[in-house]
């Protein structure tokens, strides 16, 4: 698991209502949890005595800063900025919001593969709400 990642997983913990987070891949796992207002990690080898089948991962969400039009689109007539099966890196914008004439970029904290597009190109969106969905 990369550092960039990991930095990812974190932020969204401490963003989040969470207060535990775990994740394996292979034979390492890594545990976020939150505790009086603050963060710690936990990594540690996994031991497995027998082949077992692998946990579900979590789907990350990407959600809107702030209520405004979304633009899943840089302009009319052009590419979306991403569309669904592909791999999203970690600061890659994935859509703009239009609040009072100015545009906001929509950016990915951690990388995955976009999964879902939770929310239609030219609606209003509330701050909080989901917008992506990624494995």
């Amino acid at each position: 698991m990369d550092s960039a990642r990991i930095k990812g997983l974190m932020d969204l913990l401490a963003e989040s209502d969470l207060l535990e987070l775990s994740l394996t891949e292979g034979d390492s796992t890594l545990r976020l949890f939150k505790q009086a207002g603050q963060a710690a990690i936990s990594i540690a080898p996994t031991v497995v005595a027998a082949p077992v089948a692998a946990p579900p991962t979590a789907a990350i969400e990407i959600k809107a800063s702030l209520y405004g039009v979304l633009h899943l689109t840089p302009a009319v007539g052009e590419p979306a900025f991403v569309a669904v099966g592909q791999a999203i890196e970690a600061g890659q914008t994935v859509a703009v919001i239009e609040a009072m004439k100015m545009f906001h970029p929509v950016k990915a904290k951690v990388a995955g593969k976009l999964a879902e597009i939770l929310a239609q190109a030219g609606a209003e969106v509330a701050a909080g709400q989901a917008l992506f969905r990624l494995d």
